[in-house]
């Protein structure tokens, strides 16, 4: 929790509607002392001595326990006023179990014109309007059993809130399959695409009333399409001229959704890494690949490595500098210094890459392989056979030892060490071999890279062994 969160739990956990134990409260106030601290000291006995004079004979666990029910409750009150409808339901609700018409009326008229003037028309607002036409609906059937107005309004309702939910999840679900060979039962989808195809589902998708059906069924239908590039276009429109009428979450799922359309298509049309490229600048400029005005470390990989690749350096160089103080503050300088020096690297500023790369701490496993990759690169580029060869070697014997990489992950990885070496041998003999046998063994080498399955760097290694 941040500073303020944490005021917001010290006033809920001394309000007497929720707590009347004074103790819980000298609790909670010992713990957020404590937390404000470098070095904060937890121990049961000062946290003990911290609740005297309350009155209580009560065991520090019990008063744990205690806190956490109330930290428990007050996460829920913090979700039920950032959903936008929530509340106002829940009071329909309980109006309703006290027979408070008058006001059950009035509050219903407030909803309808709240959904109606709403920006969105996503689950949640297609949600809170159903549940208050479930309510309202059987309530004027039991006087007017002909008006169907209410209980048409609901099941519409309904229907479109189905309708995103569902294709919300087959879009992720769809991706999940074809990455990584799971299965799911997606039980309805067909007859809903066969209404979204048809002449009144067509109208519905481009009626504009329903944007986040319309940008959830072309999300599904590039992955199932990926060769109709139509359904793409209708995705860029999403960040663009339709942007603002789809809520946050539904944008940045356009932007992940096309993202990952345009790296597929890459391996067929080298002309989508241009593509690719814009559509970063979209994002940055919008916003969305924000979370918290922060950049994860991943997006600032791929955009480096991205603008490296498309020559666009001074865009480039711009980007990392104007970025990183956005970098999560506990891989700011990791991510900063790899980042940079895989830019400089694409530069051919190898010296600068290889000062920076030494600034590097090895604070995970990702860290740690994709810093000798690139001291390897780089040592390869300067004819230093000895130090890339040490360099394998010692990165070979450090991933055969790690715990925490996956099967699959140490196969890529060695894989990697074993061509490298042979590469990095046969460049050094190349003055020194007959021009045949160099170009039999450098082929070999290129078609054995080619069909390895697990491999690491392969496009590096293919494009270094044409010979």
């Amino acid at each position: 929790m941040d500073g303020r969160e944490r005021e917001r739990l010290r006033q809920f956990v001394r309000s007497p509607y929720f707590n009347r134990h004074a103790a819980t409260s000298k609790l909670l106030d010992f713990i957020l002392k404590e937390l404000s601290k470098t070095k904060p000291k937890m121990e049961e006995a000062r946290a003990q001595d911290a609740v005297k004079g309350t009155g209580t004979d009560q065991k520090i666990n019990d008063l744990l326990s205690a806190l956490m029910k109330l930290i428990n409750r007050f996460l829920a009150v913090e979700q039920l006023q950032s959903e936008a409808f929530r509340e106002e339901v829940l009071t329909l609700k309980r109006t309703k179990e006290l027979h408070r018409y008058k006001l059950l009326d009035n509050r219903g008229k407030r909803l309808d014109t709240k959904v109606a003037k709403h920006k969105y028309r996503d689950a949640d607002t297609h949600l809170a309007a159903y549940e208050w036409k479930n309510i309202n609906g059987y309530r004027q059937g039991e006087t007017n059993r002909t008006d169907t107005r209410e209980m048409q309004a609901m099941l519409n309702h309904l229907d479109r809130f189905y309708l995103v939910e569902k294709l919300r999840h087959a879009c992720q679900l769809t991706a999940n399959m074809m990455m990584l060979s799971t299965h799911y039962d997606l039980l309805f989808l067909e007859p809903i695409l066969e209404y979204l195809n048809s002449g009144e589902g067509q109208k519905l998708r481009e009626s504009g009333k329903e944007p986040s059906i319309d940008a959830y069924y072309h999300i599904l239908m590039s992955l199932r399409e990926p060769e109709d590039k139509s359904y793409y276009e209708r995705m860029l429109y999403y960040l663009d001229d339709g942007f603002k009428n789809l809520p946050l979450r539904h944008q940045k799922d356009i932007y992940i959704f096309a993202s990952n359309y345009c790296i597929a298509r890459v391996r067929k049309e080298s002309g989508y890494l241009k593509e690719l490229m814009n559509l970063y600048r979209r994002v940055l400029e919008n916003g969305i690949i924000y979370e918290k005005d922060e950049i994860s470390e991943f997006d600032y990989k791929n955009i480096v490595t991205l603008g490296s690749a498309t020559k666009e350096f001074d865009w480039t160089e711009r980007f990392i500098e104007d970025n990183r103080d956005r970098l999560p503050a506990a891989k700011r300088d990791n991510a900063y210094a790899l980042n940079k020096a895989r830019f400089l690297y694409s530069l051919g500023r190898l010296e600068g890459a290889a000062q920076l790369l030494a600034t590097v701490t090895d604070s995970d496993v990702v860290y740690h392989l994709a810093r000798v990759i690139l001291e390897v690169r780089i040592a390869y580029d300067q004819q230093d056979q000895e130090y890339a060869l040490n360099l394998l070697e010692t990165f070979r014997l450090y991933v055969r030892r790690n715990r925490k990489m996956s099967t699959k992950d140490k196969r890529s990885y060695i894989n990697y060490t074993r061509f490298t070496k042979s590469l990095v041998n046969l460049k050094h003999q190349k003055d020194f071999m007959a021009k045949e046998a160099y170009s039999k063994k450098v082929g070999t080498l290129n078609t054995t890279v080619g069909e390895v399955e697990f491999l690491v760097e392969r496009t590096w290694l293919l494009e270094e062994s044409r010979g």
